[in-house]
């Protein structure tokens, strides 16, 4: 196939962003969870540590917009494959960090070229049907969580793989920069050019971010995958210090642990991995298939309002869980809500867009995951402090039913809008 050959719509080119960004997500989540282990041994404190973490979806709410607009104007290809190289040479520093400065150095970098995820899902955007556009979403959402899942779980073995006593492991770095060249690879002989849309793609400022929040079809959905992503990020940062706080003796803690420090914290990371890897699957399966059934019969804006009603639900579960097996009840059903959510979200985006501007819309509603990842961790630590454990997931649940109700008004002004049975679809101006 040749490369600069524009793609067509089919199973093939979908594979192969599937391909790319999984291969890309495994190498990133090889090297969480040695960020502690890192920050340890240069002996940072507690605000550096978050730092660290919060750099990262830093350089994603101020880049990932830039990276949309220019794959607008040359081209979905070159940018996925350049930020896939310097995803590896990020990756490579900090195989070699030897200090906290370079340590931020590797996850500024690696922030700045992964905001281009945007990309890919205008990629998704530019080769399928409006009514398959939730599906291969999907795709996306499911290399994602697939990615994320089991990179930690290397990242884990790696780092035992000839690991001198005292020294920080380099293999898992290593290994992270390799699976990012192998995907630049594979996407320079495999991943065509979509056939894309230049016109008025040069321009996309702050003029036209105010009228995209100021279009309902647009600022709605913007809105929406907001607090969907504050209140899972929210599970996300508490679920260990809930554990342990609530339930000691799941993580083999003989006594509740009400301000838990990073070593207890580091303690317990191994086994809120296990639950952890199977919200991954459970959302990863429901985003790379159950969704292809679920679109055809019930519609996006349907999935997207039960979306959020369900996650909220689980949150709720396990926010007032009297037993750990309810919590782990709440954990399998929580992963349903976010799986049909986060696909029929920006499905329902890209289709309320102009064409021209599909990445830089896509960058932008990344922005705003980002900014989600970044105020989270604050919101409910905050929380977490001053009402107590259960607080952030009830807090959550709360945000939730807002969701639900933004999602709602979404389905009531312009699920009619969408086409049926052949019918042209209104698109948004703007």
């Amino acid at each position: 196939m040749d490369p600069q050959k524009p793609a067509r719509a089919g199973r093939s080119p979908l594979l192969f962003i599937f391909l790319t960004v999984f291969i890309d997500l495994l190498g990133f989540g090889i090297v969480i969870p040695l960020l502690p282990i890192y920050s340890k041994a240069f002996q940072s404190s507690g605000l550096e540590t978050g730092l660290l973490f919060s750099c990262f979806s830093g350089m994603q709410l101020i880049f990932a917009p830039m990276w949309g607009r220019l794959s607008d104007r040359i081209g979905r290809r070159p940018v996925l494959i350049g930020g896939l190289i310097g995803t590896a040479a990020s990756y490579a520093l900090f195989a070699h960090a030897n200090s906290m400065a370079l340590l931020y150095a590797s996850r500024l970098l690696a922030g700045f070229f992964g905001a281009n995820i945007s990309v890919a899902q205008a990629y998704i955007a530019d080769v399928t049907d409006a009514k398959d556009r939730a599906k291969g979403m999907g795709m996306i959402g499911a290399a994602f969580g697939l990615g994320f899942t089991f990179g930690p779980l290397l990242g884990g073995v790696l780092a035992g793989v000839a690991h001198v006593e005292g020294q920080l492991p380099p293999v898992p770095g290593y290994a992270a920069a390799a699976l990012s060249l192998c995907a630049a690879v594979f996407g320079y002989f495999k991943l065509p050019e979509p056939a894309r849309h230049s016109a008025g793609s040069r321009v996309f400022g702050m003029r036209q971010v105010r009228e995209a929040l100021a279009n309902g079809r647009v600022g709605l959905l913007l809105l929406l995958n907001f607090f969907n992503i504050v209140a899972f990020a929210c599970f996300e940062t508490m679920f260990i210090y809930f554990g342990l706080a609530k339930f000691p003796e799941s993580f083999n803690q003989p006594a509740a642990i009400g301000a838990a420090t990073m070593d207890d914290v580091l303690r317990a990371a191994p086994i809120a991995g296990y639950y952890l890897f199977g919200v991954g699957v459970i959302s990863a399966l429901i985003q790379g298939g159950f969704i292809r059934r679920l679109v055809p019969r019930f519609g996006e804006t349907r999935l997207a309002v039960a979306g959020p009603a369900i996650l909220g639900v689980a949150l709720g579960i396990i926010g007032g869980a009297p037993t750990w097996g309810v919590v782990i009840a709440g954990c399998i059903l929580m992963p349903c809500g976010f799986g049909l959510s986060n696909p029929s979200v920006n499905g329902l985006l890209s289709r309320a867009v102009p064409a021209e501007r599909q990445g830089a819309f896509l960058g932008l509603n990344q922005s705003g995951g980002s900014l989600a990842r970044l105020l989270a961790p604050v919101f409910a630590g905050t929380l977490f402090g001053v009402f107590g454990a259960r607080s952030p997931f009830f807090a959550a649940c709360g945000l939730l039913l807002v969701s639900t109700l933004i999602a709602w008004t979404y389905h009531r002004r312009y699920a009619a809008t969408f086409p049926r049975h052949g019918e042209a679809e209104v698109v948004a101006e703007g």
